[in-house]
């Protein structure tokens, strides 16, 4: 039966294949029900093929992804959803005109998927436009993104039935994939969770240690980051931001990635450190993008995280995590 299905998808990809790859660099979309978005710059791509290879050079550079955020905002009007989390600020933000309800949930602790991603949290692949928001991810055709509200509305009226992981079509032009990618959250040390919070004494500040593993249904990844944040003034509400200081990270992990197309899960390793001056210390172990991205699961291993606040005494904060 499962091979059946490969054939059954990779005849659909295959015509897919022959259809026009014209591009538009922006397109206007009705993003949620309560006001429409305005038309916004979001990076688009001919093919499958020129997706993953930006993605390549991007993995390869080692650049700082939110210093080239915001130079693509201020030379290029590309606006990131990774700048606006991070770096954006209330004056840019009214000036564009953005309100907060209409900036997407992303809910990921990998910096390259909110660099991929603008304010509304969308791509365009080929003829496909992918949008992040909340629990979903949104795939449609070019010039059908109002079909998004009219899903949300038969959601909301229980109309729709929609678990975990399930992937719908909604008409003719939307599927809808609900998503997996829960963070958990504990504030004291402990074995077994993906997320560690470690407070500075006596200052608002703190150290976030996260393991992630996400798929997207156009993009998915495994990796660990250790940040720094700080309790500040966010656009127009407070909450804590990242902030420069030194993070250091060190891992042994390995994990299994499943493609469609295999039968059995490849079991892959690795193991590094990164220490720097820097918004976020962060490696991803492995990626993958396209219609139909690989998905990985932890299998065993160790990430350990370390965060200097200068300002606190003591300075230092550390926490390890295990898979």
């Amino acid at each position: 039966m499962k091979n059946i299905l490969r054939i059954i998808v990779l005849s659909t990809l295959l015509i897919a294949c022959t259809q026009d790859d014209t591009v538009l660099q922006q397109e206007e979309t009705s993003i949620n029900t309560k006001e429409e978005t305005k038309e916004s710059s979001m990076l688009s791509f001919d093919s499958q093929d020129e997706f993953k290879e930006f993605i390549a050079q991007k993995m390869e550079s080692k650049e700082n992804l939110l210093d080239e955020a915001r130079i693509a905002f201020e030379e290029r009007g590309r606006l990131s959803l990774l700048l606006v989390y991070n770096s954006l600020e209330k004056e840019e933000a009214e000036q564009l005109g953005l309100k907060r309800e209409n900036i997407a949930k992303v809910d990921s602790p990998d910096s390259m998927l909110l660099f991929l991603l603008n304010e509304n949290g969308e791509i365009g692949i080929e003829d496909k436009i992918f949008r992040i928001d909340g629990d979903f991810v949104y795939t449609y055709t070019r010039g059908f993104g109002k079909v998004i509200n009219e899903f949300i509305a038969a959601n909301a009226k229980g109309d729709v039935k929609i678990q975990d992981g399930e992937t719908i079509s909604f008409g003719e032009n939307l599927t809808v994939f609900k998503h997996e990618n829960k963070i958990e959250e504990i504030t004291e040390k402990s074995a077994f969770t993906t997320k560690v919070i470690r407070e500075f004494n006596g200052r608002k500040a703190r150290m976030i240690a996260k393991q992630w593993n996400g798929h997207w249904a156009f993009y998915s990844s495994i990796g660990s980051v250790t940040k720094t944040q700080e309790w500040s003034k966010v656009l127009w509400w407070n909450d804590w931001k990242d902030v420069k200081t030194d993070n250091r990270l060190e891992f042994e992990a390995s994990w299994y990635a499943q493609d469609f197309f295999e039968v059995s899960p490849r079991i892959k390793s690795k193991s590094s450190h990164n220490y720097c001056n820097c918004y976020e210390a962060i490696d991803v172990y492995d990626w993958s993008a396209g219609f139909i991205p690989a998905e990985f699961t932890p299998r065993s291993g160790v990430t350990k995280h370390w965060s200097h606040w200068y300002p606190a005494t003591p300075n230092t904060v550390g926490t390890w995590i295990y898979y």
